[in-house]
């Protein structure tokens, strides 16, 4: 496949660069599997009628610093030579591209630990790619599957390891998550061929998609906010529809789950109110088939604003306790 290489000089470069492709975090959209976007929402990204957002929140902050830090613990750990692996690889062709955290180049000659698949990967592949990931502890058991020592990751990140390893050419990964701060729960991948081709083959669709000017259907309960923003502006008309019989029966469907939300919401407030009544007091209870927290949360008295504010107080909470609720397995 032929393959450019470019090492990006700063994030603007990179973010532009990324632009023109479907990169390894993008792809499992066009499968439905990524919870960050849908291809109704990549399509319009990649079209310019939706914003490429792409703020960094602390979370990534925090990864990105401790990044290096796993990456060399996990290679000194497993007896590799680890290095970072800067660079963005694209197949120009179809227009698929990546970014990587680092790479396996080399077997630690003063490791005296047991050796291991990812040794042998390199002895029998060479140079692998090192995908690093700071995993919240709640998210890792909610997300990720163990059995025995046996890692599965969320589809997301399992379509985005085979992408890299058919962007960078290389027949192997190390999965690198650091669980919790202090737990690595390192796994490998293969580069699976047939994997590879699917990606190849709904990217070139999806670019197919954008070159006749054909969007993928929405799907209206992930993409409602979506449509919003391509519809932000009106244009002033007023229109009558009233012949328009399907619009008609969804104003009545909102309505019906509109009522429905709200007696929801009633309901859950009403069980609120019977659950603390019954528990009184107690900072926790276990009950049959449960476990009920409702531990005060201390108040606050608000921010006092400068007096060219008028002297307004902000913020205010009062203090408040309400039940969490969580079944027993």
């Amino acid at each position: 496949m032929n393959r450019e290489v470019i090492e990006f000089t700063n994030e603007a470069h990179w973010l532009a660069e990324r632009e023109k492709d479907v990169t390894s975090t993008e792809s499992s959209a066009l499968f439905g599997a990524s919870p960050y976007a849908t291809a109704y929402e990549l399509w319009h990204r990649k079209t310019g009628q939706l914003p490429v957002e792409f703020e960094a929140n602390e979370r990534m902050k925090w990864g990105n610093r401790l990044e290096s830090a796993i990456a060399y613990g996990v290679g000194e750990d497993l007896g590799l030579v680890v290095e970072p692996f800067k660079v963005y690889i694209r197949l120009p062709d179809h227009r698929i591209g990546s970014s990587f955290d680092f790479k396996v180049v080399g077997l630690d000659p003063n490791y005296h630990g047991e050796e291991n698949v990812y040794r042998d990967l390199f002895r029998q592949h060479g140079p692998g790619i090192l995908e690093v990931k700071n995993v919240d502890g709640l998210a890792f058991k909610r997300g990720w599957l163990m059995e025995g020592d046996d890692v599965e990751a969320p589809p997301h990140i399992e379509f985005q390891v085979q992408h890299q390893m058919l962007v960078a050419g290389m027949a192997w990964c190390c999965v690198a998550p650091l669980v919790a701060g202090n737990t690595p729960r390192p796994f490998h991948r293969i580069f699976d061929d047939n994997a590879g081709k699917a990606i190849v083959k709904k990217v070139d669709a999806f670019w197919s998609s954008i070159d006749a000017g054909t969007p993928p259907a929405p799907d209206y309960a992930r993409d409602s906010d979506a449509i919003a923003a391509l519809l932000v502006n009106d244009n002033g008309e007023e229109v009558d529809m009233t012949d328009d019989l399907q619009l008609a029966v969804l104003c009545a469907e909102h309505k019906d789950a509109a009522a429905a939300e709200q007696e929801a919401s009633n309901r859950k407030s009403a069980l609120k109110g019977e659950i603390m009544e019954r528990i009184g007091e107690a900072a926790k209870v276990i009950c049959a088939g449960y476990k009920i927290s409702a531990k005060t949360r201390a108040g606050s008295p608000g921010k006092v604003i400068t007096e060219d504010m008028i002297g307004e107080t902000i913020g205010a909470r009062k203090a408040s306790r309400f039940p969490t609720i969580t079944p027993i397995k």
